[in-house]
Protein backbone atom coordinates (compact mmCIF):
# COMPACT_ATOMS: atom_id res chain seq x y z
CA UNK A 1 0.00 0.00 0.00
CA UNK A 2 2.91 2.20 0.91
CA UNK A 3 4.42 1.77 -3.07
CA UNK A 4 0.65 2.68 -3.76
CA UNK A 5 0.90 5.88 -2.34
CA UNK A 6 3.99 7.00 -3.52
CA UNK A 7 3.18 6.35 -7.06
CA UNK A 8 0.13 8.01 -6.64
CA UNK A 9 1.71 10.89 -5.07
CA UNK A 10 4.68 10.92 -8.15
CA UNK A 11 2.17 10.75 -10.93
CA UNK A 12 -0.06 13.92 -9.15
CA UNK A 13 3.13 15.78 -8.58
CA UNK A 14 4.78 15.44 -12.07
CA UNK A 15 1.08 15.64 -13.68
CA UNK A 16 0.09 19.59 -12.05
CA UNK A 17 3.38 20.68 -10.77
CA UNK A 18 6.05 19.87 -13.66
CA UNK A 19 3.68 19.06 -16.62
CA UNK A 20 5.12 15.73 -17.43
CA UNK A 21 3.27 13.20 -16.52
CA UNK A 22 4.67 9.49 -15.95
CA UNK A 23 2.62 6.49 -17.83
CA UNK A 24 4.28 3.70 -15.49
CA UNK A 25 2.99 5.24 -12.02
CA UNK A 26 -0.70 4.86 -12.86
CA UNK A 27 -0.57 1.39 -14.29
CA UNK A 28 2.14 0.45 -11.37
CA UNK A 29 -1.00 2.21 -9.08
CA UNK A 30 -3.49 0.21 -10.76
CA UNK A 31 -1.59 -3.75 -10.46
CA UNK A 32 -0.76 -3.20 -6.85
CA UNK A 33 -4.65 -2.14 -6.04
CA UNK A 34 -5.38 -5.28 -7.88
CA UNK A 35 -3.17 -7.24 -5.57
CA UNK A 36 -3.93 -5.21 -2.25
CA UNK A 37 -7.66 -6.15 -3.14
CA UNK A 38 -7.10 -9.78 -3.91
CA UNK A 39 -5.00 -10.70 -0.45
CA UNK A 40 -7.41 -8.34 1.54
CA UNK A 41 -9.91 -10.50 1.10
CA UNK A 42 -8.08 -13.54 2.48
CA UNK A 43 -6.94 -11.57 5.11
CA UNK A 44 -10.20 -10.34 5.57
CA UNK A 45 -11.76 -14.11 5.95
CA UNK A 46 -9.53 -14.67 8.50
CA UNK A 47 -11.02 -11.89 10.86
CA UNK A 48 -14.39 -12.67 9.88
CA UNK A 49 -15.36 -9.64 8.22
CA UNK A 50 -17.11 -11.21 5.18
CA UNK A 51 -20.89 -11.39 4.58
CA UNK A 52 -21.49 -14.35 6.64
CA UNK A 53 -24.35 -16.40 7.95
CA UNK A 54 -25.39 -14.86 11.67
CA UNK A 55 -28.59 -13.50 11.40
CA UNK A 56 -29.27 -17.03 9.96
CA UNK A 57 -27.32 -18.89 12.78
CA UNK A 58 -29.35 -16.89 15.57
CA UNK A 59 -32.46 -18.92 14.67
CA UNK A 60 -31.03 -22.57 14.46
CA UNK A 61 -29.95 -24.86 17.03
CA UNK A 62 -26.09 -25.97 17.74
CA UNK A 63 -26.30 -29.12 15.22
CA UNK A 64 -27.93 -27.28 12.51
CA UNK A 65 -25.77 -23.93 13.23
CA UNK A 66 -22.64 -26.67 12.51
CA UNK A 67 -24.45 -28.20 9.71
CA UNK A 68 -24.80 -24.22 7.89
CA UNK A 69 -21.09 -23.37 8.91
CA UNK A 70 -20.07 -26.82 7.01
CA UNK A 71 -22.09 -26.08 3.78
CA UNK A 72 -21.53 -22.75 3.57
CA UNK A 73 -17.54 -23.49 4.33
CA UNK A 74 -17.75 -26.15 1.73
CA UNK A 75 -19.56 -24.16 -0.93
CA UNK A 76 -16.85 -21.61 -1.10
CA UNK A 77 -14.05 -24.10 -0.66
CA UNK A 78 -15.37 -24.77 -3.97
CA UNK A 79 -15.62 -21.80 -5.41
CA UNK A 80 -12.08 -20.65 -4.36
CA UNK A 81 -10.72 -24.11 -5.68
CA UNK A 82 -12.38 -22.53 -9.28
CA UNK A 83 -11.02 -19.66 -8.63
CA UNK A 84 -7.02 -21.00 -7.89
CA UNK A 85 -7.76 -23.65 -11.27
CA UNK A 86 -8.50 -20.69 -13.68
CA UNK A 87 -6.34 -17.60 -12.09
CA UNK A 88 -3.18 -20.27 -12.80
CA UNK A 89 -4.58 -21.61 -16.43
CA UNK A 90 -5.16 -17.35 -16.67
CA UNK A 91 -1.72 -16.11 -15.78
CA UNK A 92 0.38 -18.66 -17.46
CA UNK A 93 -1.54 -17.78 -20.78
CA UNK A 94 -0.91 -14.35 -19.94
CA UNK A 95 3.29 -14.82 -19.66
CA UNK A 96 3.80 -13.59 -22.82
CA UNK A 97 1.56 -10.67 -22.72
CA UNK A 98 3.53 -7.68 -21.24
CA UNK A 99 2.06 -4.56 -19.26
CA UNK A 100 2.07 -1.36 -21.91
CA UNK A 101 4.21 0.88 -19.63
CA UNK A 102 6.26 -1.62 -16.99
CA UNK A 103 6.65 -4.40 -19.58
CA UNK A 104 6.22 -6.98 -17.00
CA UNK A 105 4.44 -10.04 -18.22
CA UNK A 106 0.69 -9.36 -17.38
CA UNK A 107 0.74 -13.46 -15.79
CA UNK A 108 2.27 -12.07 -12.90
CA UNK A 109 -0.28 -9.25 -12.39
CA UNK A 110 -2.85 -12.14 -12.81
CA UNK A 111 -0.77 -14.60 -10.39
CA UNK A 112 -2.52 -13.17 -7.36
CA UNK A 113 -5.78 -14.56 -8.24
CA UNK A 114 -4.23 -18.36 -7.20
CA UNK A 115 -2.08 -17.35 -5.10
CA UNK A 116 -5.05 -15.52 -3.04
CA UNK A 117 -7.56 -18.58 -3.69
CA UNK A 118 -4.75 -20.64 -1.46
CA UNK A 119 -4.95 -18.27 1.66
CA UNK A 120 -9.08 -18.07 1.19
CA UNK A 121 -8.65 -21.94 1.53
CA UNK A 122 -6.57 -21.72 4.41
CA UNK A 123 -8.17 -18.93 5.96
CA UNK A 124 -11.65 -20.26 5.57
CA UNK A 125 -10.75 -24.05 6.70
CA UNK A 126 -9.33 -22.39 9.64
CA UNK A 127 -12.20 -20.25 10.67
CA UNK A 128 -14.56 -22.70 10.08
CA UNK A 129 -12.65 -25.18 12.40
CA UNK A 130 -12.60 -22.48 15.08
CA UNK A 131 -16.15 -21.96 14.26
CA UNK A 132 -17.83 -25.47 14.95
CA UNK A 133 -14.92 -26.71 17.43
CA UNK A 134 -14.02 -23.74 19.33
CA UNK A 135 -10.61 -24.69 19.28
CA UNK A 136 -8.14 -23.15 17.73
Amino acid sequence: MGVMVVAVFLQVLFRFFLDQPLAWTEELARYLLVWLTFLGSAYAMSIKAHIGTEYIQKFLSPMANKIVLSVAALLSILFFAVMIYQGYLLSVRSMTQTSPSLLVPMGYVYMVIPISGVLLIMNVLHVTWKDITGKE
